[in-house]
């Protein structure tokens, strides 16, 4: 594995458990913070730390970055809580992400 991949695993294995507690104490929270819906938030809420792993392990980053760009006339706390995370379908049934 390349250091890229290394660094890519643990920040996705960090994020991913830091998005699991906040699913296992606060589900409304997460689907704000985290861009989850119920079904994906009571899915990584039952994850296994092996199964946290597995996904962390994709190669593909499951941060999900928000924009910088802010529109004129619109401050930035009033652009972050117009945000609506886009949830698209998903396909893989054992994903939670």
């Amino acid at each position: 594995m390349s250091t890229l991949d290394e660094d890519l695993s643990r920040l996705n294995f960090e994020y991913l458990m830091l998005a699991r507690e906040c699913a296992r104490s606060n589900p409304a929270e997460t689907a704000w913070r985290f861009g989850l819906d119920k079904n994906h938030i009571e899915k990584l809420a039952d994850m296994t730390l092996e199964q946290l792993r597995d996904q962390a392990e994709s190669s593909r980053a499951v941060i999900r970055l928000l924009p910088i760009f802010v529109p004129n006339g619109v401050s930035m706390g009033a652009y972050v809580d117009l945000l609506q995370p886009l949830v698209s379908e998903r396909t893989d049934e054992n994903s939670a992400i």
